[in-house]
């Protein structure tokens, strides 16, 4: 640790007893809470005098400042739930708002923040299980569980990092995706020695850190803990901090002497907090309607297709892959209409009006991964179902991703990508009321494809590169060279998963999944530029969940009747909560869409 060493700091004794205390900028004067397990809340000012006290008994609370106040959030020893006060500025007072209680197992963490207007709490519990609540309208809404093993002690939320921190009194600092729609997946920072952490605080991006083990103070930088050493002897447990006066404001708990300390330092130039812009979002939708879950728990489904009926528009379909058992059909409303068994099929789109000697077809093709076949599908607008007409035989090993083009001669074909970057072109004919398939163009992907959608009026085809870039390729000149039109970073984080075009005003845009922040990127056809991200956000009123990880997904700008007469954007939800389920598709009008654009272009 000695080769971290910032600073060596004095702790001076606080004169009220308590087991956390906070310090608190409010309206630039320096305020302390003292969470006390005998008595109860106490706020006071800098000169650590009570302004006002709450009765009870608290182990630990977390804090946040409003506008008109504070609104706390403290475990409450007697019943081992969180208990969630607001306190005004005008009457100098705390009120009860709401109580989150333990169940079975008792509450032994917790933190606080405010998303979209709602308040996020989270808790860790004695069997290991972190959950997220949204609390709104007198509701404590339950949106995800976690599994993230026994021993966290104590929880803060990063909202410009957009992470949830867990200190872990065994192996170190957990970091989670503070989304409510985020998966297990976490990072590990490690103290000397695996030493355990058991106090995080957070303020403005900046983080800090104790352990009993370390009489000092952590600095958390890039993942880089730099520590201001601390006099006396100690065993720190709890810690929050503010800034006040260009200095960092310490509160601590130090174990030893079951005693409350506090400590100041100049914070280095280095430790100055960074906004993370794969955190920043430019507007939030909201699903009006979601559909039936797929049949399997895991990664299952994944690409949805529109089938457009121009005479009864609101009667058209969605289908959407299940990678784990076939083809589904649903209506608008979500409701699934049909379910094909055919294998693992990847990703599936459709074309309307394919003019042939023997008629005129709506088909859909997918890629099966089970038959390493791309799957022909007729349908039938009379009864809304599909039905298979072809499986055409592939080079490629491992199919994946797929589209369509239908060109301005009627040509219609299939563009199929395999995992390792091979990229098949398929020529549709149908001869004696068979569909088959000529290969008629192959080319590469510097890496791994699969999101792909191609522009039948301008014969431009755009492809991901799932780790890397969106990348352009003209399919009307198989000798013109392919270029790069965006790259992975900022707002854009892998995976580049689903892709479509959505035109408003008579102007065209790309919409891409940007699956590792859970946003979607609009991108001009024009020019190629960034208008900006949105996100999808859950609508608890109307029990739908918001969406995360989303692989696949399909936008059309008609009117599909008086509901949708901007029309409709399809994206597959790689979480679905509220509660935790099957995966499944969400459904968002396509005037939501059509407004970000106008405003963000």
């Amino acid at each position: 640790m000695a080769d971290d060493v910032i600073a060596i700091a004095e702790p001076q004794a606080f004169s009220v007893n308590g087991a956390q205390l906070t310090p608190l900028t409010l309206n630039e004067k320096l305020f302390y809470l003292v969470t006390s397990e005998t008595k109860g809340l106490i706020l006071t000012n800098e000169k650590e005098q009570p302004v006002t006290t709450l009765a009870g008994h608290f182990a630990q609370s977390d804090v946040l400042v409003t506008d008109s106040g504070l609104i706390v959030a403290a475990l409450n020893n007697d019943t081992y739930g969180v208990e969630l006060f607001r306190y005004t500025f005008a009457n100098h007072a705390f009120s009860p708002l709401t109580t989150v209680n333990a169940g079975t197992a008792d509450l032994e963490a917790v933190c606080l923040s405010s998303v979209n207007d709602k308040l996020n709490l989270i808790t860790a519990d004695a069997l290991g299980r972190m959950q997220q609540f949204w609390l709104e309208h007198d509701k404590n809404i339950a949106m995800r569980t976690v599994n993230v093993g026994t021993g966290q002690k104590n929880c803060q939320i990063d909202m410009m990092s957009g992470k949830v921190l867990l200190a872990d009194e065994n192996v170190g600092l957990w970091q989670y995706d503070n989304s409510v729609e985020a998966g297990d997946g976490r990072d590990l920072i490690t103290l000397p020695d695996m030493a355990g952490i058991e106090g995080v605080g957070v303020f403005d991006g900046l983080t800090m850190l104790v352990s009993p083990d370390i009489n000092a103070v952590g600095v958390l930088q890039d993942s880089t803990i730099n520590w201001t050493t601390t006099n006396g002897d100690h065993k720190w447990e709890t810690i929050r901090f503010t800034a006040y006066n260009e200095n960092a404001i310490v509160g601590l708990y130090d174990d030893k002497t079951e005693s409350l300390y506090t400590v100041r330092f100049a914070l280095p130039a280095e430790a100055e907090p960074k906004v993370s812009t794969s955190a920043r979002v430019d507007a939030y939708l909201i699903a009006f309607a979601q559909t039936d879950t797929v049949a399997r728990f895991g990664d299952a489904a994944d690409d949805p297709a529109i089938w457009y009926l121009p005479d009864s528009p609101e009667k058209s379909v969605i289908l959407g892959t299940d990678k784990k058992g076939g083809l589904d059909l649903f209506d608008l409303s979500g409701k699934r209409l049909q379910h094909l068994p055919v294998g693992r099929v990847n990703n599936v789109d459709v074309r309307t009006h394919w003019q042939t000697k023997q008629g005129t077809f709506d088909i859909a093709a997918a890629s099966n991964r089970t038959s390493r076949t791309v799957d022909i599908f007729l349908l039938d607008a009379d009864t809304r179902t599909a039905s298979t007409a072809s499986k055409l035989r592939s080079n490629l090993n491992d199919l994946y991703g797929l589209c369509m083009y239908h060109s301005d001669k009627g040509e219609l074909d299939v563009l199929v990508n395999d995992t390792d970057g091979h990229v098949e072109r398929h020529r549709l004919t149908m001869q004696n009321g068979t569909i088959t398939s000529r290969i008629m163009d192959t080319f590469t992907v510097p890496s791994q494809p699969e999101g792909c959608v191609a522009d039948d009026e301008t014969g431009m085809l755009y492809y991901g590169e799932e780790d890397e870039a969106v990348w352009i390729r003209d399919l009307n000149n198989i000798d013109a060279t392919p270029r790069i039109i965006a790259r992975v970073g900022g707002p854009i984080q892998d995976d580049i998963e689903g892709m479509s075009l959505f035109d408003v005003d008579g102007e065209r845009y790309l919409i891409i999944s940007s699956q590792g922040n859970h946003r979607y990127g609009v991108f001009s056809t024009k020019d190629h530029r960034l208008l900006g991200t949105f996100a999808i956000a859950a609508d608890t009123d109307a029990g739908i969940d918001g969406v995360s990880e989303t692989d696949g997904l399909e936008s059309l700008s008609v009117s599909f009747g008086k509901r949708l007469p901007e029309g409709l954007l399809v994206v597959q939800d790689g979480h679905n909560v509220m509660p935790s389920q099957q995966q499944n598709f969400k459904l968002v009008s396509g005037s939501q869409l059509a407004e970000f654009i106008r405003q963000y272009r």
